[in-house]
């Protein structure tokens, strides 16, 4: 009996130093979960920040190149210029046609200034001779120096103390002979849709939200919490109802730093605008004068501390129960916390992130089963808006049905748990052709003739079956060694894909007219994006071809709009002017040629383009010794600090 009370004994000294064992852990876990929610919720806030102020950014960008692409407008340009030069012009009937073109990209006002502040012609007709205010005509001082303007939204009180938002405006300049800037051209947009439309996708969880604010701490956007706001009788101001006029932590210490560009991070709680506990991020804008915020509540940013304490005593005493009863070993435990701790997508592990754009991220995967590696393109959710999705669906679906060695490979897609659009395609290793010029500088004739003999080859088939790339440029063309095959050329991205004579293709083209790189859009491009066909391939390429032999851009423009003015009217330089090479009168002619403003003195088809190439490399040959030669010099594999991932572009 005594040695059974002795074994029972030790049995229980043993299962006590067990369980206060647990409980070091479990106490050593609570404190290292808190620290660790607290930098993920940093690190969370850092990037929803940096999404938002990102996506503002790209928002901008678009209206400018609407604007400017209305200011450039073949019809509306010399009118504009005319009224704006005081020869004549119905300054309401202009203002109006104006208005009804860019009506869909939400402009509700439309103005002509001249550079003294006089308004020349107006949407609304009461305004035309009167002045704009010189606090207005300060803010578009860049568009009278020839640079265009974003003016953001002011917030406004009425005698009875009603919040409201004005208009969010862009200006581009009016330029007259010799690029002279004669008069300004204002488009605004109703702050309350695409302005707010912005920060309305990014509201992290139930209470969290982005927010735009002056240097008043008034809100410059909608907030999602707009019916308590008015039923409590606050203002919209980033101040605590029991403040006395003070403005909340964050909007005091980034209004304090104002003219320092700065950011900031607040992890401790604070009283937010409705007076609740919140944590949250900001920058400040400098050069729109406004400052980012994104918040989320404290109780639902931390809820899991609250809980963790009750969560592991009870996960504490399941893990003994089914311990001792054999029906889980420590083995099966830590195979259960990796399979867990792995997202998957379909049958695609990721591994890690490997690539961001705008609206997608890029992950390193391996098939689950085949266990080959590939890239896993995700549509972010912010993102996930008709057209995004649309576009997304295009891309994968018209891609996959080319099967070309020099375009990139599509292996599946389809849709995740939490409703993100993916999928998967070929994971390549290399430089772009942006990263190569960059690095080494302008490229030899016979190694750019490679190269571009390449990239027609996969045109090629896309051509026969219908598709237009529309985004051709040296972002999107990867120079690879494949297993051995060096110098090998894959052509990526066909989010831009146009079918010809699919029923869906203009509508969705015209929805997004806007996108693409102006750098490499041929002219019918700009002019209507909807009927560009497989010659404004060829225009792309061209530019491409330029800037492999150069180096240097086809037109150095210190604007957006230059650039769209010298697409549509100036004639490009020959390579051989610009190049450091003797470059072969064939491969000169054959690229000045494809970059001619009109698509019926191109090369009709991209199957000509390649013949003439497959000629320049008869005489010129760019051998498989030469391209051993570079590699072995000027790569150095996965050490490589230039080495690219197949990647995201937008």
């Amino acid at each position: 009996m005594g040695a059974v009370k002795l074994s029972f004994d030790r049995a229980r000294i043993l299962l006590l130093g067990l369980l206060l064992a647990l409980f070091g852990i479990g106490f050593w876990a609570y404190h290292g979960v808190g620290n660790s929610l607290r930098e993920i919720r940093a690190t969370g806030l850092r990037t929803l920040l940096n999404t938002q102020v990102g996506t503002l950014e790209q928002w901008i960008a678009e209206r400018r190149h609407e604007a400017e692409q209305l200011a450039a407008d073949e019809d509306l340009g010399p009118q504009l210029r005319r009224l704006a030069l005081g020869r004549g012009g119905d300054p309401v009937r202009v203002a109006q046609a104006v208005l009804e073109k860019a009506a869909p990209i939400g402009v509700s006002a439309v103005l002509v200034i001249a550079p003294d502040g006089r308004i020349l012609a107006a949407s609304e007709a009461q305004r035309v001779g009167a002045r704009v205010s010189a606090d207005f005509l300060a803010q578009m001082a860049g568009a009278l120096k020839g640079f265009s303007s974003f003016l953001r939204p002011h917030a406004t009180r009425d005698a009875e103390g009603r919040h409201s938002i004005g208009r969010a405006w862009m200006a581009v300049p009016l330029r007259g002979t010799g690029g002279r800037v004669v008069g300004i051209l204002a488009l605004g947009s109703p702050a309350d849709k695409g302005f707010a439309d912005v920060f309305g996708a990014a509201r992290l969880g139930e209470t969290g939200e982005a927010l735009a604010f002056d240097g008043d701490g008034w809100l410059l956007t909608p907030s999602r919490h707009a019916a308590e706001l008015a039923e409590r009788g606050l203002a919209w101001r980033m101040a605590p109802p029991a403040a006395a006029g003070a403005l909340t932590a964050l909007a005091t210490q980034a209004i304090a730093r104002r003219g320092e560009n700065g950011e900031g991070l607040l992890l401790q709680a604070y009283l937010g605008y409705l007076g609740r506990d919140v944590i949250g991020a900001w920058r400040w804008l400098g050069d729109l004068d406004i400052g980012v915020a994104v918040e989320i509540e404290a109780s639902e940013a931390y809820a899991p501390l609250f809980y963790l304490h009750i969560g592991f005593a009870v996960v504490l005493v399941l893990l003994f129960a089914v311990w001792f009863s054999g029906f889980l070993s420590p083995g099966t435990l830590a195979g259960l916390m990796r399979r867990n701790g792995l997202r998957q997508l379909g049958p695609y592990k990721l591994l890690r992130q490997i690539g961001e754009g705008a609206i997608s991220n890029v992950y390193l995967a391996q098939h689950r089963m085949l266990k080959r590696p590939a890239a896993v393109k995700v549509l972010k959710q912010q993102a996930t808006s008709d057209e995004w999705t649309a576009r997304f669906q295009r891309e994968v679906q018209l891609s996959s049905t080319l099967h070309h060695p020099n375009t990139i490979s599509i292996y599946d897609y389809g849709t995740g748990s939490g409703g993100e659009f993916w999928y998967a395609m070929e994971y390549l290793e290399g430089l772009s052709l942006a990263d190569l010029v960059e690095r080494y500088g302008p490229v030899p004739p016979p190694r750019t003739a490679h190269i571009l003999r390449q990239a027609c080859a996969s045109l090629w088939e896309a051509h026969s079956c219908g598709l237009v790339h529309r985004d051709i440029k040296p972002q999107n063309i990867m120079l690879c060694d494949m297993r051995g095959e060096r110098d090998f050329v894959k052509v990526l991205d066909f989010g831009l894909v146009k079918q010809i004579g699919g029923e869906d293709t203009r509508d969705l083209t015209s929805h997004m007219r806007i996108l693409g790189t102006p750098l490499y859009m041929s002219p019918e491009r700009i002019r209507n994006p909807a009927d560009a066909d497989a010659r404004a391939d060829i225009y792309a390429l061209g530019a491409v071809g330029f800037f492999l032999l150069t180096g240097k851009r086809l037109f150095e423009t210190e604007t957006e709009h230059d650039l769209t003015y010298h697409v549509l009217h100036e004639t490009p330089r020959l390579a051989s002017e610009c190049s450091s090479y003797a470059v072969p009168a064939e491969l000169d002619a054959l690229i000045g040629r494809c970059l001619e403003k009109d698509p019926a003195a191109r090369p009709q088809t991209i199957a000509s383009v390649a013949s003439a190439l497959d000629s320049v490399l008869v005489h010129m040959p760019w051998t498989r010794s030469q391209i051993d030669t570079w590699w072995q010099q000027n790569w150095v594999g996965e050490n490589d600090p230039g080495r690219r991932f197949t990647a995201p572009t937008k």
